[in-house]
């Protein structure tokens, strides 16, 4: 039979740890409230795999790669099955000393907490089942990257904008569920949306409208069922409605959008079937992703934009919708940004692990480093045989915005080069090709 186990690990940061997300340094002055690293196991037979979620805006290769090493180092021989992703808040620690996030000891320290949630999931295994559910009605989320009437493609052009003509492209509407049932109760629930993570804003640290929806389904159905949410496919998409002048940078916001999710998802409950699990099967491959070529003209010129602009800073965060109005310090940051890319990533390249969880006939899970454009989301799921696909992007890795490549002519500040971003154009394109192969196996 089929057996699931489940535990967290609370990894609030220190007072005074920078958060991580924009461009500038917020050292946070305290939590609005707690962030976890979430773990729920599988095993079947022999094999055991599962998910691992930070509440963070990534999981990069260090962090990753030093659960699986602490892990291994423990004789567990799973690690390698793992799907270890993060939920993208933009109120969670740095992972860079350097940025004033975490210091090493610090680091090494989020990493234990993992294998300490992993190990307590371990043992926790017991007999369970399995139901899922999928709705199409994703009413949070929106295509952010828009056609403006000049012709030009803005990402974030603002709210009551007369000047936006249509979104760039689509929207994947689709949430799916994974509920756990163990001893004849509900014991968890594992969800799957599209939306970006990024609501609150400022210096405190949350969980964001992830962490209000586990409270709100909580809430809702008396018990503290814990709720581990795998963000799909959300490069370009995000929660900002241009229509309204409404304040979507705020943790209201993320109050509210958790509501409405979790209002969704306590209703898929009396829609699930079950999920059928005789046996578990899991694919893996390496995924080479250059970083971008930077010619010498271009970095010319971003030294140009530099000495043009002087010394300017910006007064906000560099969030979001600063950083598409393209004001000065916006400007100037990624003009930095890109001098930074050519000595540090241009012509180098980064290997991460894709994996790919069969369970049964109709249940998949699927990963991809960074943040893929939702086009690879629906490229899958109109292909997969399976019925049930969660895709989670942040998985294993984080490579910066994938973009659909006629995106790299069009504008929008996803395709600028980033230190540790800034992968190569064909990149998404060759993910889908790499994805098609796992879930063919």
């Amino acid at each position: 039979m089929l057996q699931v186990g489940i535990s967290r690990q609370i990894i609030t940061p220190e007072r005074g740890v920078s958060l991580a997300g924009y461009f500038n340094p917020r050292p946070n002055t305290g939590a609005l409230d707690d962030i976890h690293v979430k773990v729920v196991l599988f095993k079947k037979d022999s094999v055991v795999t599962g998910l691992v979620s930070f509440e963070l805006v990534y999981a990069n290769l260090e962090l990753v790669d030093g659960v699986k090493s602490k892990l291994n180092a423990k004789g567990y021989d799973f690690a390698d099955n793992l799907i270890i992703a993060a939920t993208h808040t933009h109120t969670g620690p740095d992972l860079r000393s350097e940025k004033g996030g975490l210091n090493d000891k610090q680091f090494a320290s989020m990493a234990d907490k993992a294998v300490c949630a992993i190990e307590e999931a371990y043992a926790n295994l017991q007999d369970a089942t399995v139901e899922s559910a999928k709705v199409n009605n994703n009413p949070c989320a929106f295509n952010r990257r828009y056609w403006m009437k000049d012709g030009t493609v803005q990402t974030n052009p603002g709210k009551l904008n007369p000047n936006i003509d249509r979104p760039e492209g689509p929207l994947d509407d689709e949430i799916s569920i994974l509920a756990i049932r163990q001893d004849g109760r509900l014991t968890g629930i594992i969800s799957n949306i599209c939306n970006h993570n990024d609501t609150v804003g400022g210096n405190l640290v949350s969980a964001e409208w992830p962490g209000r929806m586990e409270k709100e389904i909580q809430y809702e159905l008396g018990c503290d069922v814990p709720v581990l949410t795998l963000i799909g496919c959300s490069g370009n998409i995000n929660h900002f409605d241009v229509s309204n002048d409404s304040d979507q940078t705020c943790y209201a916001e993320a109050c509210r959008i958790g509501k409405v999710y979790s209002e969704i998802i306590v209703g898929m409950l009396d829609i699930l079937e079950p999920v059928e699990v005789d046996k578990i099967q899991v694919n893996s491959s390496d995924f080479v992703i250059p970083f971008q070529f930077i010619s010498d003209e271009r970095v010319t010129e971003a030294k140009a934009t530099i000495e043009r602009i002087g010394n300017v800073s910006a007064d906000e965060d560099m969030t979001s919708e600063g950083i598409a109005a393209g004001s000065g310090p916006v400007a100037k940051m990624f003009a930095e940004q890109l001098v930074a890319f050519k000595d540090e990533c241009s012509g180098k390249s980064r290997t991460f692990k894709l994996v790919n969880i069969k369970m049964g006939k109709d249940l998949m899970f699927l990963c991809a480093p960074g943040e893929p454009f939702t086009e690879a989301g629906l490229h899958i799921k109109e292909n997969s045989p399976f019925k049930y696909n969660f895709i989670s992007s942040y998985g294993n890795g984080t490579c910066g915005y994938m973009c659909m490549p006629e995106c790299y002519e069009r504008g929008g500040y996803e395709i600028l080069p980033v230190v540790g971003g800034g992968p190569e154009r064909d990149t998404l394109m060759r993910l889908m090709t790499a994805w098609d192969e796992l879930v063919s196996k």
